[in-house]
């Protein structure tokens, strides 16, 4: 850990005030302690936080409180305050000495202490975080799937239909389909498609593109149903097919 060096130049201590939003206080606890003078630093933050004061004797820190806390740990607390007021008053003594160490040892250990804390808080947050995905997740059903698939840049309709040409479920609309015509259009086509694959001996069909004037019909088997999806032209195919393949593939555990 490199040892701070101070920014404020070496002007007269007394009077000596400002914004610790330009000014942090390790600074100035620095600058303090190289002019080896007495007195009272008071901080003030922003907003309604208590003030806090550190006293110094010829230069060493001696004391600092910051609302119930002192020492060291006050001291930690003052380091993080990157908003509010300084003001040092010279020839202030201190009334208590809970400062330990010397001054640039106590903002070294400070410093130590702040970044183990700040560790340790964020291995704590991943940890939450992956106790969080441990947790027993609520099991997605068809109708998540197909809203998901909604999502996809180009999809109006999403619709499952059974061989025998009832809608087996749906979701999203299209102005140009009905999607109940669709459902046993689509049935008397894939029927026909596997026929036809049967007596050619090339196994059943994996996936069919439609594209007419008003609309695009992208289907594929789904279990023991089918589906398919619409879109209003093929400028977002590829996307789509890219997209929608995983989802697709999900849905064929639930027909």
């Amino acid at each position: 850990m490199q040892r701070p060096k101070s920014v404020i130049p070496p002007e007269q201590v007394e009077g000596l005030q400002g914004s610790l939003a330009t000014t942090n206080i390790v600074d100035l606890l620095q600058f303090l302690n190289a002019s080896a003078k007495t007195g009272e630093l008071l901080l003030q933050p922003s907003g309604k936080g208590q003030e806090a004061r550190a006293y110094l004797v010829k230069g060493n820190l001696v004391h600092v409180v910051s609302g119930s806390l002192a020492g060291m740990e006050a001291l930690i607390e003052v380091m993080g305050w990157t908003s509010g007021t300084f003001h040092f008053f010279e020839s202030v003594l201190s009334p208590k000495n809970t400062m330990l160490m010397p001054t640039q040892q106590a903002l070294l250990e400070a410093v130590r202490i702040q970044d183990e804390r700040a560790k340790t808080q964020r291995a704590g947050t991943t940890a939450g975080n992956e106790r969080s995905e441990d947790m027993p997740q609520a099991p997605r059903t068809s109708t998540d799937v197909l809203e998901e698939l909604l999502k996809v840049p180009g999809v109006t309709a999403a619709v499952v239909v059974g061989r025998d040409g009832f809608v087996i479920e749906s979701s999203g609309g299209s102005t140009a389909i009905s999607l109940d015509d669709l459902g046993a259009a689509l049935a008397n086509a894939v029927n026909g498609i596997e026929e036809m694959g049967g007596e050619l001996k090339i196994a059943k069909f994996q996936d069919l593109f439609v594209e007419y004037g008003r609309a695009v019909i992208m289907c594929r088997p789904v279990g023991d149903a089918v589906i398919a999806i619409t879109a209003p032209d093929a400028s977002k195919l590829g996307i789509i097919r890219h997209k929608a393949k995983p989802l697709v593939d999900e849905l064929a555990n639930f027909f």
